[in-house]
């Protein structure tokens, strides 16, 4: 009876190990994601356009990798803006003035760092839906929603 008890006590502990052990991990990896908006203001005091209001939420169909492209995975995400990502805040320009024609000091440039990735990937999805529509599959019909393309769409006027 004693070596039973001992028994069904050290499977206890093993089964509660086994619980246990998946749950501290993944409390330990628990991340904060912002559900609602998130404003994209520019680096700049002197910018053009109103701050872009971004619906994050609408986009958690996409992996996280999509636009956060050089996150391992485990550290905090950090701003686009940070430094040594997008963190130019004037376009580059050559020696003689003229934009840069080296595609990583441009794509450093905030600005051309979010329409190239946003206005893209938006463009990408507008071009499959239309040749979606266009092959007349029984499915044509369900197309991915688009999102914006043009300026006043995302920078409203104040």
């Amino acid at each position: 009876m004693r070596k039973s008890l001992w028994m069904l006590a050290a499977a206890l502990l093993i089964v509660l190990g086994l619980i246990w052990g998946p749950v501290s991990a993944a409390k330990e990896k628990e991340m904060c994601v912002p559900m609602g908006d998130i404003l994209l203001e520019p680096l700049t005091a002197e910018a053009k356009r109103a701050s872009v209001t971004f619906p994050h939420a609408v986009h958690f169909g996409y992996s996280c990798k999509e636009c956060h492209h050089t996150w391992d995975q485990v550290s905090p995400i950090g701003s686009c803006s940070a430094a040594g990502c997008h963190d130019v805040a004037e376009p580059p320009m050559d020696e003689e003035g003229k934009p840069s024609r080296d595609r990583l000091l441009q794509i450093q440039y905030h600005k051309n760092a979010f329409h190239s990735m946003c206005i893209g990937c938006h463009q990408d999805i507008k071009r499959a839906n239309e040749k979606l529509l266009s092959s007349r599959r029984p499915d044509a019909g369900q197309v991915a929603p688009t999102g914006p393309t043009g300026c006043v769409q995302c920078h409203p006027a104040d």
